[in-house]
């Protein structure tokens, strides 16, 4: 009787199925039959994003009126006559142009699905792809297998070989501010550590020549020392790994054309200081820079010294422990210049691309740090405040004191008093 009963309930789920389509699993969780020889064999999604797909078969594919897609409500089909010779490979663009072999969607680079299904409709491929930093891909080694590894550089529209370059999960340095006279150590975290030839810290001072420094594994990293300088300038620095297999990767992906760098510095720090900030904006003090209201975080910052200040060069965050977060642009000196006794407005709307008083990242309205640091990341001034209220200011009483409190009357750009 039971089994009988548990026949019945089966059926009764299949009918159901049947007849309102319900049972289908979820797209995401539909694993592809692949049965086309059609892989998509690389993905670059940090900048000018690209899929790469390989036909694996002897023949030509003919693949017009496919589908490519990362959301399953907007899929983009390939052109007709759109085909991938035998063992070869096709460059899809990813760039919201829906036209040719350009796509109606972007790539994110902090990872999510891509799906290829053919003109039927039938699911034939998808990759589930992580975090990729600037230079790196994900891709199958060798060509059209199972093996999806990140790699420090691409094979874009070539055969992605047998392995992998090794890539730099991170690089850190300590102390993220130096001074003179200091050592400085970085520290390299790889995806991997197998079949690694050496990992080199490449580095010079004020424009010489660069050295190279052999990197030792410690633990599950890599460490090297820059020695410390006694005098003023910049130290340059960056990351060559090798493999075993002949392959390299640098960090910066550009290097040495793009390195990391800190500055040596002894200028006296100017007399500014964060003097009001909102985080919680729904209907107070808008930015117009778009051409309409937009209810944006702000920081307002005080020079309450007797000289004009360019804070151009100069970097505002959110964090104490990142103070190079958001870099105010040298190239504009007449809008990025405070007067003595004047304010300057910043907008930290995550928007920087609206011009050079705004910011790449926004406040939180549970509370963090704002701050602002100096050309060579020494803290001019920050604060650290708790949970805001909607529409309540932050600020000094007065301009520039240490005391602070809320301001149910926001005065942005002008006196707390």
């Amino acid at each position: 009787m039971i089994r009988f009963l548990k026949f019945l309930m089966c059926l009764s789920l299949a009918a159901g199925c049947l007849v309102f389509n319900a049972c289908d699993p979820p797209k995401d969780e539909v694993t592809p039959v692949i049965v086309e020889g059609l892989f998509i064999n690389e993905i670059y999604a940090s900048g000018d994003d690209w899929i790469e797909l390989y036909n694996d078969l002897e023949t030509t594919k003919d693949i017009g009126g496919y589908f490519i897609y990362d959301n399953a409500a907007n899929k983009y089909k390939l052109p007709a006559s759109t085909s991938i010779p035998a063992k070869g490979f096709l460059i899809l663009f990813c760039n919201d142009l829906a036209t040719g072999l350009n796509t109606n969607f972007k790539l994110s680079s902090d990872g999510e699905t891509v799906y290829l299904e053919n003109a039927s409709g039938t699911l034939i491929d998808r990759v589930e792809f992580p975090k990729l930093d600037n230079g790196q891909s994900y891709g199958r080694y060798p060509d059209g297998s199972t093996n999806l590894v990140i790699s420090g550089n691409t094979s874009k529209g070539v055969s992605n070989g047998d392995s992998q370059a090794p890539a730099i999960e991170s690089v850190a340095r300590l102390p993220i501010v130096p001074g003179l006279n200091q050592e400085v150590t970085i520290t390299v975290k790889l995806f991997s550590n197998a079949n690694i030839a050496s990992v080199k810290l490449f580095n010079r001072f004020n424009g010489g020549a660069y050295t190279a420094i052999n990197m030792s594994l410690s633990g599950s990293n890599y460490t090297g020392i820059l020695p410390a300088k006694s005098t003023v300038g910049k130290m340059e620095y960056y990351i060559e790994v090798s493999g075993t297999n002949g392959k390299t990767s640098f960090k910066p992906a550009s290097a040495p054309a793009n390195v990391y760098d800190y500055l040596l510095n002894t200028d006296a720090l100017p007399q500014l200081v964060v003097n009001e900030f909102m985080a919680y904006s729904t209907s107070c003090c808008p930015d117009t820079s778009s051409g309409i209201n937009e209810y944006d975080d702000w920081i307002e910052i005080y020079n309450k010294g007797n000289v004009a200040v360019n804070i151009g060069g100069m970097y505002l965050s959110d964090s104490k422990s990142d103070p190079f977060k958001a870099k105010i642009p040298t190239d504009n000196p007449a809008l990025t210049t405070i007067a003595p006794g004047g304010y300057l407005l910043l907008w930290a709307d995550n928007t920087p691309s609206q011009g050079p008083l705004h910011l790449n990242f926004g406040l939180s309205n549970a509370g963090e740090d704002v701050g602002l640091f100096y050309l060579d990341g020494r803290t001019i001034d920050a604060y650290t405040y708790g949970a805001q209220s909607e529409n309540i200011s932050w600020g000094r009483i007065t301009d520039g004191a240490a005391t602070w409190k809320a301001f149910s009357t926001p005065t942005p750009g002008t006196s707390n008093q």
